[in-house]
């Protein structure tokens, strides 16, 4: 735990090799005492030949992270989770857990999603990402088996370069108003992936939504200091961090 965590360290595995908006967004999103420890596995580009090889060393990070003496380990990337369809997160938390010795407790982002949207009451869902089509197929699939519907999805389809350069600062908020219009019957909203600008949409999108609205980074927030006992509600980012229900477990259907 470094000198910033104070309360803990989040351990984030990160797929892709460069990283920027997500970056920013993270220490913004992370209250005072909460820090985070970045690896990454070195993904170049969206495919499945590159999620193998990014998995391949998924390990590697755990094991520096947990030298790093990191409170809590989050393995992210739904894209390559996604693609092993389901429960493959389950296999991959207890095979990550078991080669660092279990020194500290490992999540997945799929798993801390999946927990956050029910813990919401959110099971029938609407979905915005900057995924591509299979991408987002892959991760809907993979929703559904633990009980979680998708009613309505929007995916702008941008490769992993496009995903740090294309979007707008309001990129987000107008795809997600345009998926929330299509399911009006949905009990509310994910925004999947980190890599756009999000964070400073989710209120404006919960109040004209009437909706929780959950992200890719709130929900490894929320989820991974959930797993260590460290509750820290604060204002700003959306229901799930200001009311911090607890931790829900997830089984299949």
């Amino acid at each position: 735990m470094g000198a910033y965590g104070w309360k803990a360290t989040i351990g984030f595995i990160g797929p892709p090799r460069t990283n920027e908006t997500v970056l920013h967004e993270a220490v913004r999103l992370a209250p005072p005492g909460v820090a985070w420890c970045w690896s990454t596995m070195g993904l170049p580009e969206f495919g499945k030949y590159e999620f193998d090889q990014a998995l391949g060393l998924a390990e590697l990070c755990a094991k520096e992270l947990a030298d790093r003496e990191v409170s809590v380990i989050a393995m992210t990337g739904i894209p390559l989770i996604s693609s092993k369809g389901a429960p493959y997160h389950e296999r991959l938390e207890r095979e990550l857990a078991a080669a660092i010795g279990h020194r500290v407790p490992v999540t997945t982002d799929i798993h801390c999603v999946m927990a956050a949207l029910m813990a919401m009451g959110a099971e029938r869902i609407a979905v915005s990402s900057i995924y591509q089509r299979y991408i987002q197929d892959d991760m809907i699939r993979y929703f559904g088996h633990y009980g979680v519907r998708t009613l309505a999805d929007e995916a702008l389809d941008y490769a992993l370069a496009d995903c740090m350069t294309r979007p707008t600062m309001t990129t987000a908020y107008e795809t997600s108003t345009r998926v929330v219009r299509k399911a009006p019957d949905a009990q509310g909203l994910f925004i999947a992936c980190p890599q756009w600008p999000v964070i400073d949409h989710i209120e404006r999108l919960e109040r004209e939504s009437g909706k929780p609205v959950v992200t890719h980074l709130s929900a490894i927030l929320w989820g991974s200091l959930s797993q260590i006992g460290v509750r820290v509600p604060f204002e700003g980012y959306g229901r799930l961090l200001e009311q911090w229900p607890q931790w829900v477990q997830i089984a299949a259907r």
